[in-house]
This record gives structure tokens, C-alpha cells and sequence, in this order.
């Protein structure tokens, strides 16, 4: 079972057009209560460098993470995929993110 704010590898392709591609560290944000069972979970990419975009999240590397430099979640790219196209977990984002995320989160879908 994956659970929510763990990292983990993702094999994106194939895509179309602009979606995020390759394979690439993305954060679940899927509930657990939700990934029980599921056979497919909901991911954002984490993407190299710090953006100021309302809708991306700023990561720092720590060991929790192991991210390896700054990165950013984009909450643009939300992902629904076969759990087939999970791979190694990377790590686990610290809790503190998850205002930043539902904040944007509801930037993105529209929700007051």
C-alpha cells in the first residue's frame, strides 16, 4: 500500500503534449484511506528548481525527503496512475507540507 506525502518513482511516459515525462520522483497525494486496495493513485511530479507559482509547492532536500536539491511539487500536474507505474520509494515529505499542498490544491481545482 503507498501512502499519502510518500515519495516515490513514477514512470510518466508515455505522455502527450505538455504532461510532465519520464520517470521522476512524485509526492502521493492521494488519502490512504483511498489507496487501500486501489489500483491507481493520484501523484504530483517533483520537478528540479523553486518556482513562485500559486499553484507549486517549494521543497528544501532533507534526509526525510531524499531529495538530492531544491525542488517543487506542481499541483498542475496532478496524475492519476496504474500502480503498476510505481517504482522505489525516494522518501517521505514532512507533514509541514500539506497546508501548502491543500492550499494549492484548491487553487488549481477551484474550491473555496
Amino acid at each position: 500500500m503507498y501512502s499519502q506525502l510518500e515519495i516515490r518513482w513514477v514512470d510518466l511516459d508515455p505522455v502527450k503534449g505538455a504532461e510532465t515525462r519520464k520517470k521522476r520522483p512524485c509526492v502521493i497525494v492521494q488519502a490512504d484511506i483511498v489507496n487501500q486496495g486501489s489500483k491507481t493513485v493520484i501523484v504530483a511530479p517533483l520537478l528540479p528548481g523553486h518556482k513562485n507559482w500559486p499553484f507549486v509547492v517549494n521543497v528544501v532536500p532533507t534526509k526525510s525527503n531524499g531529495s538530492d536539491k531544491e525542488r517543487h511539487i506542481n499541483l498542475k500536474q496532478l496524475r492519476a496512475v496504474d500502480v503498476s507505474r510505481i517504482s522505489n520509494k525516494q522518501g517521505r515529505l514532512e507533514n509541514h507540507y500539506w497546508e501548502e499542498i491543500s492550499t494549492a490544491l484548491k487553487i488549481v481545482l477551484g474550491l473555496n
